[in-house]
This record gives C-alpha cells, structure tokens and sequence, in this order.
C-alpha cells in the first residue's frame, strides 16, 4: 500500500488536506483532533520503547548475575586454598595481634552487647576474643542454625555466659549455643547487638565481603544498625573490588592482624587505625 511507506507526519497532512476539500469549516476540529492523536500516538511510542529498555535491563541484569555468581564461586574456590597454606603458627600469631586490636578498639571497648561467631574451617580462630567479651562483662551472642517460620534453615542468635560449657558441636561441625529451639517462633529473646563480628572468605576495601554462599549472614545482617565488622587475615583482603549481588550487605570495617579498616563515615568510636 501507498501509505506503509508514509510517517504519522504526512498521513496527518493528507487528511488535514482532504478535510479542506470537503468542509473548510472543519479545519480548526481536524487540526485539535490530529493533535490529540499525535500525542497519543506518541504516549504508546514511549511505552513501547520503556518496556523495551525495561527488558533489555532485566536481562542485563540477569546476565551481570550469572557472572558475578560465576566469579565468587571462583572466588570461595581461591580463598579456601589461601587458607590452607597458612601455617599454624602464623594463624596462632594472627589471631593474637586480632584481639590486640579489639581491645584497643573504642567500638569494641564501649559495646555493650557483641555479636560474634565461633571460628573454623581456617577462618580466625575467635576463641580468646570470645573469652575476652565474656571476662568484660559484656553480652555474647552468637549464631546457630534452625528454621524458619517458612520452614527455611536461618541463623538466630543466642546469649552464652560460659564458652566451655554453653556450646555444642551444631550445624556444619561449628561450635554453636546450646539451644532448644526449633523454629523461629521458639528462638530466644535477644538484645540486638552494638557490634557484629563477622566472618567470610574474602573482603575489599570498600567493605565488600563474600561468604560461603549460604546466604546466613546476609540475611541476618539486613536491617541491623549495628556496626558491622568483618574479621580476617590479610591474605584474605584483596585490592580489586569483589564482585557483589544486590542483596549483599557491606561491612564498616575489617580488623585484620595488621590493621582496622573503617568503611562507613568516619566518627569518633570508629575511625580509629591502630598502628602496626
């Protein structure tokens, strides 16, 4: 046909044309009737090309995903084997210079409540700082796995006031609170904590962190107003920033055996960097 070949543009020129021909009269109502058709036409132009872009995004997005869930699987591979070949001595050493740190930390000395996390499979080994919060008189919670109201594996937290005999071998052969509970509605009442000891297999410098892939912390982590820091070895801080999904939380800070990294704004209690 003729007019597949012709814009919207011409179309309306030929109808305002043959309009004239029929009735001069009409051209006023032809001209605000062509305008009104124009802008809707151009309103289903824009949707059409949103919902486009919108597609495009999600599968951008989609794809951006699997790389990056392809890269920190990678990634926890690479670690794992960085932390094999740590010695004991240097782990023993490490983990030493760790607590140092903590307690001469303003955040750590003034938190009430500390949430922490029993060290194994090579990360930190937290034991004297657990022993060490304990001694201080502050509150000790740490994780343990149960379910869900949805009947899904999560972490809660539980208060222990004796390490040597609050604790039991739990899920993943770690050391955990010796609990009863089964489901979320039977999980102890916890206070929330001041300071949040975290651990993973890598970290950046921009508080990025990736775990085992469990998503526990995470989870556990979404909402807290807690100063969230990780705890590491310096092997396990990587310069390049680590590539993270939308639901993965950022730390504000790491102590590592050579430094405390602060990420979030910087305050009094914990922009601190001791040296050494």
């Amino acid at each position: 046909m003729i007019f597949d070949s012709l814009g919207i543009g011409e179309i309306g020129v030929i109808a305002v044309v043959a309009i004239l021909f029929v009735d001069p009269k009409k051209v006023g109502a032809a001209g605000r009737a062509f305008a009104r058709f124009r802008k809707k036409w151009n309103n289903i132009q824009r949707e059409v090309k949103q919902q486009f872009n919108a597609l495009a995004l999600e599968e951008d997005l989609k794809n951006n995903l699997t790389d990056i869930r392809t890269a920190k699987t990678a990634l926890r591979a690479e670690a794992r084997d960085v932390l094999r070949t740590l010695p004991a001595a240097e782990r023993a050493a490490s983990a030493e210079k760790i607590l140092a740190r903590f307690k001469e930390w303003p955040s750590f000395q003034e938190a009430k409540v500390v949430a922490a996390f029993t060290g194994s499979h090579g990360e930190v080994d937290t034991e004297n700082i657990l022993r060490h919060v304990l001694a201080s008189g502050k509150t000790l919670l740490l994780p343990y796995i149960g379910s869900s109201a949805d009947g899904n594996s999560r972490m809660f937290m539980a208060a222990i006031r004796n390490y040597d005999q609050d604790l039991h071998e739990g899920a993943f052969g770690i050391l955990e609170p010796l609990v009863r509970a089964s489901a979320a509605a039977d999980a102890p009442t916890v206070p929330e904590p001041d300071l949040i000891l975290i651990p993973g297999l890598a970290f950046d410098e921009r508080g990025g962190r990736v775990g085992r892939g469990k998503g526990f912390y995470d989870r556990y982590l979404d909402g807290k107003s807690a100063l969230k820091v990780g705890v590491a070895f310096e092997a396990q801080l990587l310069r390049k920033k680590l590539a993270l999904e939308p639901h993965d939380q950022l730390l504000d800070g790491l102590v590592t055996e050579q430094r405390l990294l602060s990420f979030s704004k910087p305050t009094s209690s914990n922009s601190q960097s001791p040296a050494g």
